[in-house]
């Protein structure tokens, strides 16, 4: 009897070590927090999801976070996330999708369109709209003073300066140069723009809260993107700040799907 049970246990032993790798095994994900936010907030339960079904995923601290928020300038930024990429392909991702919430998102659009070394965007309730009216109402001012100040040599001095977070005003310090970088209407952090310049036709899940009331319809920012056959707009049921969480299976099926 022990003798068959060791044979069988053999059996299946070896037939374990033959089984094809998990999906996720060779795919990696940066997932980027919300403005003010961080790696354990919004984002942390979809992180946990996605690791535990074998994903390499990566939740760095990115400079909007609440303890470093606008330290470094929206390229800067990028730098940042090309790190993180870096790093997951060092540990065996070959497939890399950037994901972000809210500003993360915001950010993760803005990756695709300087990089070329992404396989997929993530975009969970994209926000941070300095070209729209409502925005650049509160916070036009400062973006005046900051141009003054860069042409007055003044572009490194830290000044305070006024900020939006889902409708909350918010009083920030940064400099200039980096407060330009993330309110100019016309810069980087601008997203149907970003949208616009993929490098090329990728992949785009972008999911809104229908309790969001700052979330724009498809043409704001999905219509704008190179189409793709596996891109996709889905709305969810949640507020802004929910929308990470609302958004885990629909996330995970998408992941899956790219791999197919």
């Amino acid at each position: 009897m022990r003798r068959c049970v060791a044979i069988l246990f053999s059996l299946i032993t070896a037939l374990i070590g033959h089984v094809a790798p998990a999906a996720g095994d060779d795919l990696g994900v940066v997932l980027l927090h919300g403005k003010a936010g961080s790696p354990s907030g919004y984002v942390h339960e979809l992180a946990s999801v996605l690791q535990s079904k074998g994903y390499l995923v990566s939740t760095p601290t990115m400079p909007w976070a609440q303890d470093r928020i606008y330290d470094a300038s929206f390229e800067e930024a990028m730098r940042e996330i090309d790190r993180e990429v870096d790093s997951l392909r060092q540990k065996g991702a070959k497939f890399i999708v950037v994901a972000g919430h809210s500003l993360g998102a915001n950010a993760a659009l803005g990756y695709a369109s300087s990089r070329d070394t992404v396989g997929g965007i993530i975009a969970l309730a994209p926000a941070h709209t300095p070209e729209l009216q409502g925005f650049s109402k509160r916070v036009g001012q400062d973006v005046s003073r900051a141009r003054a100040l860069i042409a007055a040599g003044k572009g490194k001095e830290k000044q305070r300066f006024s900020d939006v977070n889902q409708g909350r005003a918010l009083e920030i310090t940064a400099t200039a140069e980096v407060f330009l970088s993330w309110f100019d209407p016309d810069g980087p952090a601008v997203m149907p723009k970003s949208a616009a310049s993929f490098k090329a036709p990728i992949p785009l899940l972008l999911v809104v809260g229908s309790n969001d009331r700052t979330a724009q319809g498809r043409d704001y920012i999905f219509d704008k993107a190179p189409p793709h056959a596996k891109s996709k707009f889905v709305t969810v049921s949640a507020d802004h700040f929910g929308v990470p969480s609302a958004a885990i299976e629909e996330v995970a099926t998408w992941l899956g799907s790219l791999r197919q």
